[in-house]
């Protein structure tokens, strides 16, 4: 049972912080990358880099699910009771999902649609293994030697998740990643050269973050800022920030991208 999506998602505090930032959202929106997804070699150079915003968004939701949870032996009770059910409503959903019979985390379902599109994974697995070797996420950027776009990108996500301040990161993953992501995947959508499993993926996310998702990170937000205008005021610097790190990860992506007149499509 989906957790009611009304009242503190509704706040006028949060009208207020989706106002302040409208102008960094659109630009992250209205980006000429979707329209420069014009061959198969350029969708799988963007999925290629792409798929490093797809792991740390489960990196960024675990954060929140461990500043408002308790996931420790032995268990006792942490943090607001509300927030404990929005977040781990939403982890449900982000690292369990139904998908073709199947159950699996959306990080999977991307690496699924990579494979089906001809993508390299190389860089990502390289980063991987780096990971699982340090637990060090800077370093392993660096030793992977991962596309630039890709590891600005994470570090900017890394930054605000070692701050720890849960209602900085709930802002962040609301506006940055929950409530944006309908919006620029209905983009890439229109490509004619969008692959199926890469179709479902994005047409699974529209989906859910529009309909549930977004609505039960709004209400998180609002119940850990409440009515303290300083927490506003960080969040919404923090919030400007993540959409600036996706706009230059956009400008990354694109300045990458294969020439058409090269491409086998």
């Amino acid at each position: 049972m989906v957790v009611s999506q009304r009242r503190d998602s509704e706040s006028p505090l949060v009208a207020v912080l989706q106002s302040d930032v409208e102008v960094a959202r659109q630009q992250a929106i209205n980006h000429p990358l979707y329209a420069s997804l014009t061959s198969v070699p350029r969708v799988q150079s963007f999925m290629s880099v792409h798929v490093f915003a797809v792991w740390d968004f489960m990196s960024l939701l675990k954060a929140l699910q461990q500043r408002l949870t308790c996931v420790e032996v032995p268990w006792s009770p942490r943090g607001d009771t509300l927030c404990r059910r929005l977040i781990n409503e939403i982890v449900l959903g982000e690292e369990s999902d139904q998908f073709d019979e199947r159950v699996l985390s959306h990080f999977e379902m991307y690496l699924a649609a990579m494979d089906q599109a001809g993508a390299d994974r190389t860089p990502l697995e390289r980063f991987l293994d780096a990971l699982a070797a340090t637990r060090d996420v800077p370093r392993s950027l660096a030793v992977a030697g991962v596309p630039d776009a890709a590891d600005q990108f994470v570090r900017s996500t890394w930054r605000v998740i070692d701050r720890g301040h849960a209602f900085e990161l709930a802002a962040v993953f609301a506006f940055g990643r929950e409530s944006l992501i309908p919006a620029m995947f209905a983009h890439v959508l229109e490509g004619e050269h969008c692959m199926p499993l890469l179709r479902d993926y994005l047409i699974r996310h529209v989906q859910l973050d529009e309909e549930v998702h977004t609505p039960l990170a709004m209400r998180m937000v609002a119940t850990l800022c409440g009515d303290d205008h300083a927490r506003w005021a960080i969040a919404r610097r923090a919030v400007v920030d993540a959409l600036a790190a996706r706009t230059r990860m956009w400008d990354g992506i694109v300045a990458g991208l294969p020439d058409d007149d090269l491409a086998v499509v």
